[in-house]
Formats: C-alpha cells, structure tokens, sequence
C-alpha cells in the first residue's frame, strides 16, 4: 500500500477507536479493533501489534484479553509457533449489536416502571415521559429493523 493511504489508514483507526471508547471499549482496544479489521494479512501477534500501533506490550496485552473475553477479538495458537495470533471474530459484531439492542430495551421497561410510579404526578413525570416515549419507539422499531439486516459472515 502507498505510503499515503497507510497515513489515512491510521488515521481511520484513531477515529474508529475515538469512537468506540465513547462505547466504553478502552481507547487502545478500539485501536486494536480498527486495525484487525483493515490489516493484512489478517492475524497478528499481540507484538506485532504493539509495534504497529505504537503501544506498550502490557496495554496490547490486557486489551487483546478484554477483546477476547467479549468476544470480538479470537485467538490462535498454532503448533511450532511460540506467539499467538489474533483476528477480529466477523460473526461476534452481531452478538456485539445484539447487546446493545437488549440494553435499549431494558431502559424503556425501567422508564416504563417509572412512570406508573409517577402516574399520579404529571408534572414529575414529564421528563421520564420525554425518554419513555424515545426507547418506546425504539423498542418498537428496532426489531423490525434488526430482522432485514445481512446475514452474518460464514
């Protein structure tokens, strides 16, 4: 690849880590998700990651456990080769959005409980009502949503 296109490479990983550490995957394991899934070939050692993205061995290494425990991430070890390698797991990002359906759905049930709470109390109520009415409408919708998406890789 061109020297150019690594440079926007890397910066797209620094994005796509930004961004999924506002989901509350540890900044450098987002790091380490954006570039599994645009590295060639497609596993790496946790060194070869430590040196590819300019990072401790003790942060790649507790990060790539992290990513494993939750799934995103696989691990191989192979016979004659002292270093594991690791890849993105394709069929976890399903499972990975899944749960955060699941999670929206469990706040529209607590704000429901909410409001029978407040039911003789509009004025206390209105604010929980504003969130009831949004995961309301998105436990409503996103099923429908989630059953037209692509299948899952094989």
């Amino acid at each position: 690849m061109s020297v150019g296109r690594e440079t926007r490479l890397s910066a797209w990983i620094e994005r796509f880590a930004a961004h999924f550490a506002e989901e509350g995957i540890p900044l450098i394991g987002g790091r380490i998700l954006g570039y599994l899934l645009v590295c060639q070939p497609v596993e790496r050692t946790a060194a070869e990651l430590s040196q590819e993205l300019e990072a401790s061995s003790g942060s790649i290494s507790t990060n790539l456990k992290y990513l494993v425990n939750v799934g995103l991430v696989t691990k191989r070890t192979r016979r004659g080769r002292q270093a594991a390698e690791y890849r993105i797991n394709e069929k976890a990002w399903t499972e990975f959005i899944q749960r955060k359906l699941t999670a929206i759905a469990s706040v529209q049930v607590l704000t429901d409980d909410g409001m029978r709470l407040l039911s003789g109390d509009p004025e206390r109520a209105q604010r929980l009502k504003t969130v009831d009415r949004l995961y309301g409408w998105l436990s409503e919708e996103l099923p429908a949503l989630w059953e037209r998406r692509p299948a899952s890789p094989k």
